[in-house]
């Protein structure tokens, strides 16, 4: 047997070197054909988990289907180089509608997670619009999952049904190889309405963030966005502090900081303490008062984000109270041009009614420019319309060469048990009580597939993103209460997006201030390490 020194230094003849060399490329070869083969079958795969849109009623074929209206009328027409349904809807109906059925049979859908459905709203008013999507024996409840969207005037939107869910409550699960029907309908909307819908589709939501998204360099290098939050909800942003039973105390952030929290979230009316004519002078007791909260922020090593909150008159006449909104920005951006870098500004909170796309983009436009001419480097804070909607972000339009801008969303879902027993959501709240969340793997597919979108959204544009508010209401169990917030929190941080949850010691609360200590499973949940599994 040969020692090592002897094989190294033996001399190779060419035919040997030939063999040695043949041998290496048939390897490599192999390999090649491996990686191939590999390739093709995961690409099979990623194929088969996430196929094409499966169009079910784009109209172009009316024979294909049949049309059912109930209270309400239904034609085909053009629109953008294809077909549309309008439908127009009776006056004093309930609940107009047009049914949509296939001629050649139910629709197999079981390679698919959701229906999704274009909208176009032509009126000068919102339209709130339902999808169900039915087995035979629907009744509006049973064998259907059904979801919503409202559409602003002059404006679209899409509307998308996840399956297993019924206006987010999950445990509504549908035979997805026997969809008999889809359904456009509306709620009670006490006037007549005008509307076009096109373009009906079974689609994928994908699972997961890509590995586009994972290895991204802007994503590699990402943090979320002020960190761990909390809402100072119900206190400033109040027609006038105290009035719905929050007035802000020093205790409050020294224990916001001692808990361990990075950010505070300040709601703020400026507009109900401004004058009505040019220049909108705000008045100073109350400057004094925000200046105060900023300060006891900063005290306790919490970072500030100051926002303009419930200005309801400029979201329904966005025109008319335009002038009076920069006047309001440009007072409070001067105010702010002095102050440590760690202070940041949202410029309004939940765009939404006539703050149409359009509108809001230009709107924000100008208030960026305003805001820069004495802040040129301050964080500002922006977000979609729709009530700051994650849907929303597609429309969210924002100047390019401006990048120190972070984007918020908000996010309740689900609906029925965040907002379960609320007053403010409208008798219907009353019927969802005793609502729970489990954390089963439909309910937490909706959650992680809402904060992929968002995260996949801000990779895309190079933003950093930040959830400005989640929260569930007080008359949800705790448990539940305790799981969804941690839950949130965890699939939040994990994708690098800030949180900040709504809110402090209110309804929606976190912490008691009547026995003056923490509603500790609440607060465990917020400040729970990351878990890095899935």
């Amino acid at each position: 047997m040969l020692q090592a020194n002897e094989r190294v230094n033996k001399p190779w003849s060419a035919r040997k070197f030939a063999e040695i060399l043949l041998d290496f490329c048939e390897v490599l070869l192999f390999l090649a054909a491996v990686i191939v083969l590999a390739t093709m079958v995961g690409g099979a795969e990623a194929q088969a988990a996430a196929p094409a849109p499966k169009i079910l009623a784009d109209f172009a074929d009316a024979g294909s289907l049949a049309l059912k209206p109930q209270q309400a009328q239904s034609a085909i027409v053009g629109a953008d180089g294809g077909k549309s349904l309008q439908i127009t809807t009776d006056a004093k109906a309930d609940y107009p509608s047009v049914q949509i059925e296939p001629k050649s049979g139910p629709w197999d859908l079981n390679a698919f997670d959701a229906v999704q459905m274009d909208i176009r709203n032509p009126q000068d008013v919102a339209v709130r619009i339902l999808l169900s999507v039915n087995n035979p024996g629907a009744n509006g409840r049973e064998h259907c999952n059904v979801d919503s969207v409202s559409i602003a005037p002059q404006a679209k939107g899409t509307l998308t049904v996840p399956f297993g869910q019924w206006h987010g409550d999950p445990g509504h699960n549908l035979d997805l190889k026997n969809i008999a029907s889809v359904q456009v309908l509306l709620d009670r909307p006490g006037r007549s309405h005008t509307f076009d819908v096109s373009n009906i589709r079974a689609v994928s939501l994908g699972a997961g963030l890509t590995e586009k998204v994972l290895n991204d360099p802007f994503y590699t290098s990402l943090m979320p966005a002020f960190g761990r939050g909390v809402n100072l909800g119900n206190a400033l942003d109040a027609p006038n502090e105290g009035e719905w039973g929050v007035t802000l105390k020093e205790s409050y952030f020294t224990a916001i900081g001692k808990a361990g929290f990075d950010s505070v979230r300040i709601p703020v009316r400026w507009s109900a303490h401004a004058e009505q004519a040019p220049p909108y002078a705000i008045d100073p007791k109350f400057f004094d008062r925000v200046d105060w909260t900023v300060a006891q922020s900063r005290k306790n090593h919490l970072r500030p984000i100051v926002n303009l909150h419930h200005y309801i008159e400029l979201m329904q006449e966005p025109a008319k109270h335009r002038e009076r909104f920069l006047g309001l920005w440009k007072q409070i951006a001067e105010h702010y041009k002095d102050e440590p870098a760690d202070l940041a500004i949202e410029l309004l909170n939940e765009p939404q009614d006539k703050m149409t796309p359009d509108v809001w983009n230009k709107l924000l436009a100008e208030a960026i420019t305003v805001v820069r001419r004495s802040n040129p480097r301050r964080e500002i804070v922006v977000g979609p319309v729709n009530w700051n909607s994650i849907t929303a972000l597609s429309s969210l339009t924002l100047p390019a060469d401006d990048r120190r801008l972070v984007v918020t969303v908000h996010c309740y879902d689900p609906f029925h048990f965040t907002h379960q027993g609320a007053d403010f959501a409208g008798p219907e709240a009353q019927k969802w009580l005793g609502t729970k969340w489990t954390g089963d793997p439909a309910e937490a597919r909706m959650l992680r597939r809402s904060l992929d979108a968002a995260i996949t959204w801000a990779v895309e544009h190079r933003r950093p993103l930040y959830l400005g508010e989640f929260g569930s209401y007080e008359k949800a169990d705790l448990e539940s209460r305790a799981r969804w917030t941690q839950f949130m929190t965890q699939e939040a941080l994990k994708r690098k997006i800030g949180i900040a949850y709504w809110e402090f010691c209110s309804s929606f609360g976190v912490f008691d201030p009547k026995k003056d200590e923490w509603i500790e499973p609440l607060r465990a949940a917020l400040l729970a390490p990351v878990d890095s599994g899935k």
